[in-house]
């Protein structure tokens, strides 16, 4: 076919193609620049199946990656299309030789697709679906049916495909290592590599993969620590109780060649102690790096389900305007000059005039910016037993983005058992929200009717500027205040929100619907129920609120 003969001609000469409008394909890395989406790189001397895989022998990869919306598609609904279109074809020996990346996670096509978790990796493939296989030249025909098939699973999920405009073949300044992302995997691509020696570069990339999964520094280096103890299996509960559920960084830290097991306990390994020092020596670099992640977190158009299921009627928050235009003023002269306006008002009175163009001073127009108003935020989140690991996280990552993304003040409480905790007093310092936040764990139940009311106390005896609170819960009460019903006592904590005229808005799960419309209607708020407490979601939940100033 000809179309397959013109990209084996292109693979020759170690070059790319463009595969249909959606998709290019190569032997080789590819790269994106952000500002021009439209463009892929080919990256002529770095050899896809060495890059990712560290093979010995080039040209045995084939790599493809095909261009979408900004969208988290489903990995698994995608590999499951591939897989079962695959096994009834005349290809169906090479479906255990397929990976995939997308912005929800990745692994081999036939395997768990539970791998490819790092923040880092998934946010990099939001604008398009990775395919990499060890597919033999005399096999190219599957790369046209594989771009098919997957533009056809995309809009199933209803995503909007993007064309690639132009193709740049071209050699990089050096051979890419991108081994470290690629190695949180069950592929059958990769090949052994020496692990006596890790590179800064590997260390790097590692570090910054562990960070935007726990979303702090401190977590990481506590990990560190307390693996440098010989961390036996007794000892995982209390571990758990702090992190969560940790199965899955073991099995990425054992795979990166981080840790071993010996008799029943973990040990760091060398590359394991060389990361640990990785850490100190370049945590500035790296606080950096986790900030800019938090702060500018893509903002995705595909979500989970987020149903607003109750407003009360009340007038909101005052709206902010960035600026207004004010015509001349001797006291606006220190203002910004509105240029466009000007000219106008000076076209205008010269025609009327019938003069030659020229600017008077009653010409002039000014923008006067309106300071931004400031906003005092208390962030109520639900610490019990089922909040363990990842929903813990995510709470407290939302709580970041808010602090490095506003003229806010952020004050964080969180509730379990029969205590409520203020872990943050208000600040605007990522620093102290930070470490306040690392010493909230997880267990017991849930005393939301002591929540509300701590809450409320705690922002009464001190001043504060357009007040919201903002809950986080995945349960219903189960802890009693005043009464021996758990929920009529939140309810009534709720009440004195609405008295207080305090904003309030409340984030919680589906099944528990009814109970928290109850507690919303009562504190006169909003109410988004999701199906999971996901960072994205959390995140548009907020923007969706419309309550912050």
């Amino acid at each position: 076919m000809i179309h397959v003969e013109k990209l084996r001609s292109e693979i020759i000469q170690q070059k790319g193609a463009r595969i249909g409008e959606t998709a290019v394909a190569s032997r080789k890395v590819h790269t994106v620049m952000a500002d021009k989406p439209e463009e892929i790189h080919i990256i002529m001397n770095s050899d896809a199946g060495r890059s990712f895989y560290n093979r010995l022998n080039e040209n045995e990869i084939i790599h493809i990656d095909l261009f979408h919306e900004i969208a988290a598609v489903d990995v698994k609904k995608t590999a499951e299309y591939l897989k079962k279109n695959i096994l009834a074809s005349n290809w169906k020996e090479l479906a255990d030789y397929i990976d995939i990346q997308t912005g929800s996670g990745g692994g081999r096509l036939s395997g768990s697709l539970n791998y490819g978790m790092s923040e880092s990796l998934k946010k990099d493939h939001m604008n398009h679906v990775h395919l990499a296989g060890l597919i033999p030249d005399d096999k190219l025909e599957i790369v046209f049916f594989l771009v098919e098939k997957v533009e056809e699973i995309l809009q199933q999920q209803r995503v909007e495909l993007r064309k690639v405009e132009r193709i740049i073949n071209e050699d990089g300044n050096t051979p890419l290592d991108l081994s470290p992302y690629y190695s949180d995997s069950d592929s059958y691509l990769r090949q052994n590599e020496s692990k006596s020696n890790i590179s800064e570069d590997k260390l790097f990339r590692q570090a910054v993969s562990l960070i935007e999964h726990f979303n702090s520094i401190k977590e990481v280096e506590n990990i560190f620590d307390f693996l440098e103890n010989k961390l036996s299996d007794d000892d995982l509960n209390s571990f758990k109780k702090k992190h969560g559920e940790m199965e899955y960084i073991f099995k990425h830290m054992e795979q990166n060649n981080l840790i071993e097991k010996i008799s029943n306990r973990y040990f760091l390994t060398e590359d394991g102690v060389k990361l640990k020092n990785y850490f100190k020596i370049t945590r500035k670099e790296l606080e950096l790096i986790l900030k800019k992640s938090i702060k500018h977190f893509p903002k995705l158009n595909k979500f989970g389900n987020i149903s607003k299921v109750y407003t009360a009627k009340k007038t909101g928050l005052l709206k902010k305007g960035p600026i207004i235009i004010d015509k001349n003023n001797n006291k606006d002269w220190i203002e910004e000059l509105d240029i466009n306006g000007t000219v106008k008002n000076a076209l205008v009175r010269c025609f009327s005039e019938r003069e030659h163009f020229n600017i008077d001073e009653q010409d002039f127009v000014f923008f006067k910016h309106i300071p931004k108003m400031n906003q005092d935020i208390c962030l109520i989140i639900d610490a019990s037993a089922s909040m363990a690991g990842q929903r813990l996280r995510n709470a407290k990552f939302l709580a970041k983005h808010l602090i490095l993304n506003s003229h806010r003040r952020l004050s964080v409480m969180a509730f379990q058992e029969r205590d409520v905790r203020v872990c943050v007093p208000f600040t605007k310092n990522f620093s102290n929200l930070d470490a306040g936040l690392d010493e909230i764990t997880s267990t017991g139940l849930t005393p939301l009717a002591l929540a509300i009311e701590k809450g409320l106390s705690y922002m009464s005896v001190r001043p504060v500027k357009n007040p919201l609170i903002i809950l986080i819960t995945d349960g219903i009460p189960t802890v009693s205040l005043w009464t021996a019903d758990p929920i009529k006592d939140a309810i009534n904590a709720a009440a004195k929100i609405a008295r207080k005229k305090i904003d309030f808005c409340c984030i919680g799960l589906q099944p528990n619907k009814d109970c928290l419309i109850n507690i919303t209607k009562a504190a006169k708020g909003k109410l988004f129920v999701v199906d999971e407490l996901n960072r994205d979601v959390l995140l548009e939940v907020t923007r969706k609120s419309r309550q912050l100033l």
